[in-house]
C-alpha cells in the first residue's frame, strides 16, 4: 500500500470519535505519524492510536479541552515536544447545538465559538511558524454543508461559526502562501447520531441525490486529496455529500 505521509507528523483533533477517528486511522495508513486529541472520549481515542500503531507508525494521545484559550498552544507543544514538528493539522473537533436563536444563550454561544473557531484559529496559529520555517505544511479544516452552501433552521450559531471556519480557510490560503496550504472538507450525511430515529435518517437520504450517506472512508480519501494531491490545491472547499448541496427539496 501507498504511504504518501511517511515520515510526516499530524495532528488530528476530535480523532477519539465518529469522523475524526476515521481521518486519524486514514492518515496513519498513509503513513503518518498521529497526534490523537481527544477531550472527553480517552478510551476512545487509546483505540484510535492502537488501530494506527498495527500499521507501524507512532501514536500518541493528547487530551485538551480546547474551548479554553490557552489549550491550543499547549497542546501543539506537547505535541511537538512528544513526536516532533507537525507537517499536517486536520482542525476536525466541533460542537452542534440545536435550538431556536431566541433560546439562545450567551453561554452556548461562547461554547460553539471556543471550539469551532477560536481553537482552529489559535492551533493553526501555533504551528504554522513551524511549518512555514520548514517551508512546507498543510492544515484541512473539516467544515460543514450549513457553513458553506446550505441553511438550516435551529442551529443558527453552529453555522456562523462553520461559515466562518470556511471563510478563515481561504484567508489563511492566502496569508500563509507559499509555504503552507489551507483547504477545507464539508462531509455530507456521514454516521447520523445513533439517536437518530430510523425514520429520519431514511427521510434525509431520500433528498440526496446519489440516495446514500456517505462512509468515512471518502471523507478520509478528500482530505488525502487535500494532502497528496496536486500542490497547487489552496484556498478550496471539497464538499462530499453525494449531491445534497445541488437539491433544493
Amino acid at each position: 500500500m501507498s504511504r504518501p505521509l511517511g515520515g510526516t507528523v499530524a495532528l488530528v483533533t476530535g480523532a477519539g470519535t465518529r469522523l475524526g477517528r476515521a481521518i486519524a486511522e486514514g492518515l496513519g495508513a498513509a503513513g503518518a505519524d498521529v497526534a490523537v486529541h481527544f477531550h472527553a472520549n480517552r478510551a476512545g481515542a487509546e483505540e484510535t492510536a492502537s488501530a494506527i500503531r498495527v500499521d507501524g507508525n507512532r501514536a500518541e494521545v493528547f487530551e485538551a479541552d480546547l474551548t479554553r484559550a490557552e489549550a491550543p498552544a499547549a497542546l501543539a507543544r506537547a505535541v511537538e515536544a512528544k513526536l516532533g514538528p507537525v507537517g499536517v493539522l486536520v482542525n476536525s473537533a466541533s460542537l452542534l447545538v440545536h435550538g431556536a436563536f431566541e433560546a439562545l444563550s450567551p453561554e452556548t454561544l461562547e461554547r460553539l465559538w471556543a471550539l469551532n473557531l477560536r481553537a482552529p484559529v489559535l492551533l493553526t496559529q501555533a504551528i504554522v511558524p513551524g511549518m512555514r520555517a520548514r517551508g512546507r505544511g498543510d492544515v484541512v479544516n473539516i467544515v460543514d454543508l450549513a457553513g458553506t452552501s446550505q441553511v438550516w433552521k435551529d442551529a443558527a450559531a453552529y453555522q456562523a461559526t462553520r461559515a466562518a471556519l470556511w471563510h478563515l480557510t481561504r484567508s489563511l490560503a492566502l496569508e500563509l502562501a507559499p509555504q503552507v496550504r489551507v483547504n477545507a472538507v464539508a462531509p455530507g450525511l456521514v454516521l447520523p447520531p445513533p439517536s437518530m430515529p430510523a425514520a429520519s435518517v431514511e427521510a434525509l437520504v431520500a433528498r440526496i441525490p446519489q440516495k446514500r450517506s456517505i462512509p468515512p472512508r471518502e471523507i478520509v480519501e478528500a482530505v488525502l486529496f487535500c494532502l497528496t494531491g496536486p500542490r497547487g490545491v489552496t484556498g478550496q472547499l471539497l464538499t462530499v455529500d453525494g449531491g445534497r448541496s445541488l437539491s433544493t427539496s
